[in-house]
């Protein structure tokens, strides 16, 4: 427990810290070398603690409009939280799909070979790439694919959705796919064979519970991996997430929030992904 709230305390002033990077760090217009300013960030923690403790979030700059955070960042939240617990979610499921459970098929092969081919391109050509070929799709049939503007709908969601899954499917799916022909040469799982058991029973009784364990080991990686992207997507593709209060602003209180937002979005998702493996085990795997 007291390390649990020990690193709390050290996340709240790491974000805080970064938070507070626009107002400590300045440049010397004469030697052109950069000033920072720490005695500065007692008076910065304190107004912060101060706004949170009166019930306010604060502002944030929304053009020439000074808003108030606390209207806005729920519909944000919602968004953000939306985008990354599908994309993280998605990739998991395909991964052990065509990882595990469907990995002898010939198609199988063939999404593995342009999944190792997307993986050697940056993520962000990969999704500047995939803009543009929305872009002349809809030049070509007249067929919208994706929408710029915030009030979008389901335009300016579910393609930045797929965009920001396919980082943490195509690390994933090399993880699932190289433990997968690891535990395959096992001595249980030759004996398994042996015996004459099916090839869906190994998967499910052996296999899978032998890989379970690395993929939990790997979650906040892969939950990174897709809040990594969304800062891209997010202001590349103008939707409206949580990423608005950090990136138009330079000040303390928005991006404090965000960052605080965006911590909790990855808790969100991490115990989606838990408890989707807690139902998976409880329905298919025998104890």
């Amino acid at each position: 427990m007291v390390r649990a709230l020990q690193q709390i305390f050290i996340i709240i002033i790491l974000i805080l810290l970064l938070a507070a990077l626009p107002k400590i760090i300045s440049v010397d217009p004469s030697s052109g070398s950069l000033e920072w300013s720490f005695d500065s960030l007692p008076q910065i923690y304190g107004d912060f603690i101060l706004e949170v403790s009166g019930g306010s979030l604060g502002t944030y700059q929304l053009g020439q409009q000074t808003r108030p955070i606390a209207e806005d960042i729920a519909d944000n939240f919602l968004t953000s939280l939306q985008i990354v617990l599908i994309a993280v979610n998605a990739s998991l499921i395909i991964s052990l799909i065509f990882g595990v459970f469907i990995s002898r098929f010939r198609l199988t092969k063939l999404f593995g070979a342009f999944l190792n081919i997307l993986a050697s391109i940056p993520d962000f050509i990969i999704i500047v790439m995939s803009m543009l070929l929305a872009v002349k799709i809809y030049k070509t049939t007249g067929i919208r694919v994706i929408s710029l503007r915030p009030d979008g709908g389901a335009l300016n969601t579910w393609f930045p959705t797929v965009l920001a899954a396919i980082a943490p499917t195509l690390y994933l799916f090399k993880l699932v796919s190289v433990k997968y022909y690891q535990t395959s040469g096992e001595d249980y799982i030759k004996t398994a064979v042996a015996k004459g058991m099916g090839l869906n029973y190994i998967n499910f009784q052996h296999v899978y519970k032998n890989l379970e364990p690395f993929i939990k080991s790997e979650l906040v990686k892969v939950i990174s991996l897709a809040i990594g992207n969304l800062f891209i997507i997010e202001h590349i593709m103008n939707v409206s997430g949580i990423t608005k209060f950090i990136f138009q602003s330079n000040e303390v209180q928005p991006i404090a929030i965000g960052l605080f937002a965006m911590l909790l979005i990855s808790l969100f998702v991490y115990i989606s992904i838990r408890f989707i493996f807690y139902l998976f085990k409880r329905g298919f795997i025998y104890e």
